[in-house]
């Protein structure tokens, strides 16, 4: 075989070659497409399930306990709670608005709750779930049994229109509140995020194990 058919036997084996990894590129890429459309709503189902059970088991709770208790302390449980509706929301934005680029390096230099940020940042999806949908509706929850809690305490013995106008106002004072918390803190949150997932992940930190190098 001369060199002319040489050179062309060895850019056609060349060229097949190429061919040959290019299938198997697009084959696992096909793959990989496939299996993402197939599990993008596995996470949506979950969120649903979980969201169901403790709405579920809270309402019950609420019922079973806030309806007993005096004004005072249903106060003092819907301020809790109204803490950790704003706070939760405030993180589940924080997760969804931030960055990993800085989380990246951080880690790099072993920032204590860099790792943690990081997995946060990377779920930023299924953290605002829990944060935002799930958190929130507990509270919601909660805080709308401790409402009529004090509403039945403030009315007891009131009837007629008075009743009605007390009830309705003790709902709005919770409803707006939490709303203007709300506000407040996506503000904080997207121009703070890296901060704010920071100090998450540090405070996660001091839950997960370190391995010793």
């Amino acid at each position: 075989m001369d060199n002319e058919n040489l050179d062309s036997f060895d850019d056609k084996n060349f060229e097949d070659k190429n061919e040959v990894k290019k299938n198997d590129i697009k084959q696992v890429a096909n793959k990989l497409v496939k299996k993402k459309k197939q599990s993008w709503w596995i996470w949506p189902v979950k969120i649903l399930v979980i969201t169901l059970f403790l709405s579920l088991a809270f309402s019950v709770l609420s019922e079973l306990v806030l309806g007993s208790v005096g004004i005072a302390v249903s106060i003092v449980i819907i301020l809790a709670l109204w803490i950790l509706g704003v706070v939760s929301d405030m993180i589940g934005v924080a997760a969804a608005s931030a960055s990993i680029e800085p989380f990246n390096a951080m880690a790099s230099r072993k920032v204590r709750g860099a790792r943690e940020a990081k997995f946060l940042v990377k779920n930023a999806e299924k953290v605002s779930s829990i944060c935002n949908d799930v958190v929130g509706d507990i509270c919601g929850i909660l805080s709308g049994a401790a409402g009529a809690a004090i509403a039945v305490k403030l009315t007891m013995g009131i009837v007629g229109s008075i009743q009605i106008l007390i009830a309705a106002s003790v709902s709005a004072i919770i409803a707006g509140l939490t709303i203007f918390g709300k506000a407040v803190m996506k503000k904080v949150a997207i121009d703070n995020s890296t901060k704010v997932i920071l100090s998450v992940g540090k405070f996660l930190s001091l839950f997960t194990k370190r391995t010793r190098r």
